[in-house]
């Protein structure tokens, strides 16, 4: 039948709240845990030395000659080292494992001094102000909501207390005056109580334990969030190296073939020069010399290539480093420049900039990617304007073109990455900019967008600047 399962589903339920124990086999939520039973250790030990104090001063100046202000001094003085106790045990390392039971027997202990005070305080005075369900109340509240119990802990410590009580009364009838034993009404009323907060200490605890398991996945999402940056960054790294490869082939033709030229010059120049005429070695000597400097032109062209490619590889590793983004701006335009159609502009206007630390290969893939979806924006004839200047303390990069711009719907999540469906197919959306601004900030910096649907995009890029004493050592 169905009501069957439904009546197994909640046993199954009821029982997994009352004894959650299970849960705590979980290494990194039994640590959070005794982290919170250290915790309450010292909430209990302050609360106790707090009130009683109040407690104390209040009495003490609302009735000076009261003859059971003694009395009271003691039991504030007993529940005060209790306090004290309870705040050096959560000093003491490694004690988070017997911070339960610790907080536990404290509040027992608590509940003990107060109800036998209260018993023999009524037996030296008429006064109805000692309401022995009323201060175990207060102890029982108290030590569910900041102890992380279990509901059977809870139970366990409430029967103690009413056990006690009992006990304490038929003693104090005994010893102190008839009239003191135990009252049923209390009984009952401590039996209630103790029901009342194992059921609260099941609640608490299901939902420390959730918060807990919400924490996980949470640390779990940006976990792989994070991946997914790192994957999506080095996908976008071997695209720039591709465009490198296409750009340092193309660039390295003309010095390469200038430098085995002039070597191969330079030596027929030297084997000419050991046969010649006197009157034909200054010549001689003028040609060798403007060969050299060709050859060491090359060389230069070269070595610019090479460094070229030493700052976009390597891009995860972790060193940081003075940078001059000027250089790293002409680096990534030299990438793009043979994908870039004739009637496009690509312009620079750069100027001084203090050196910024930063990951270089990091901040080249946002400037690549920015100048990227800019080439992508233009339609037909197009201007893109790379700008840079020195703001205070603070260097500003405007990377502008005057392509089709964005609508306001799509600039409200542009840098929110998500998935979409492509013909058929699963494409990412917006990460390139969700992971330019996260490399931008980890920085110190930011991004700033503006754009008008069909006259272009402006984005700016601001990063710290290396003050200029730093600069200088």
């Amino acid at each position: 039948m169905w009501w069957e399962g439904w009546l197994g589903a909640q046993r199954q339920l009821i029982q997994s709240h009352l004894f959650p124990g299970p849960a705590e086999r979980d290494e990194g939520f039994r640590r959070e845990i005794e982290r919170i039973g250290v915790m309450s250790l010292r909430v209990i030990g302050g609360v106790q030395i707090g009130v009683s104090l109040f407690m104390l001063l209040t009495r003490f100046l609302v009735a000076p000659e009261s003859a059971t202000l003694p009395l009271r001094f003691q039991q504030g003085a007993l529940i005060i080292g209790l306090g004290i106790l309870d705040l050096a045990a959560a000093r003491i390392k490694g004690i988070g494992r017997w911070a339960r039971p610790l907080a536990a027997v404290s509040a027992f202990l608590c509940a003990g001094i107060l109800i036998w005070a209260s018993l023999v305080i009524s037996s030296r005075s008429t006064n109805p102000n000692d309401f022995i369900p009323g201060q175990i109340t207060l102890v029982m509240l108290l030590a569910v909501t900041t102890t992380p119990l279990r509901p059977m802990h809870t139970l366990a410590l409430g029967l103690a207390i009413g056990t006690d009580y009992i006990v304490a009364a038929t003693i104090a009838e005994r010893q102190l005056m008839e009239g003191l034993g135990p009252d049923d009404n209390y009984v009952l009323f401590i039996v209630m109580l103790t029901l009342l907060c194992t059921g609260i200490t099941a609640v608490v605890y299901a939902q420390r334990r959730s918060n807990y398991q919400i924490l996980q996945q949470t640390v779990e999402a940006g976990d792989a969030l994070r991946q997914a940056q790192t994957r999506i960054l080095m996908t976008e790294s071997a695209a720039s190296l591709s465009r490198l490869a296409a750009a340092v082939s193309h660039e390295m033709n003309n010095p390469l073939g200038a430098l085995l030229s002039g070597i191969d010059t330079v030596l027929l120049l030297t084997a000419k020069q050991a046969n010649s005429q006197p009157h034909e070695q200054p010549r001689l000597v003028r040609l060798q010399v403007e060969v050299r400097k060709s050859i060491h032109e090359s060389a230069q062209r070269l070595k610019e290539l090479v460094a070229r490619m030493q700052r976009f590889t390597y891009l995860d590793q972790a060193e940081i480093q003075p940078s001059d983004l000027n250089n790293l701006i002409k680096d990534v335009v030299a990438l793009v420049k043979p994908e870039l159609k004739e009637s496009t502009r690509l312009e620079l206007r750069l100027e001084p900039l203090a050196p910024v630390v930063c990951h270089p290969q990091q901040i080249s893939i946002v400037f690549s990617s920015l100048i990227n979806n800019a080439l992508n924006a233009l339609n037909g004839n197009g201007r893109i304007m790379v700008c840079s200047r020195q703001n205070s303390n603070e260097v500003e990069v405007d990377i502008e073109d005057n392509g089709r711009g964005i609508s306001p719907e799509e600039r409200e999540n542009i840098f929110d990455p998500g998935f979409r469906v492509s013909e058929g197919r699963v494409a990412t959306g917006n990460w390139s900019m969700f992971n330019s601004r996260q490399i931008v900030r980890e920085h110190g910096g930011d991004i700033r967008l503006a754009s008008t649907e069909g006259h272009g995009t402006r984005v700016t890029v601001t990063l710290p600047a290396e003050p200029p004493q730093a600069a200088q050592g």
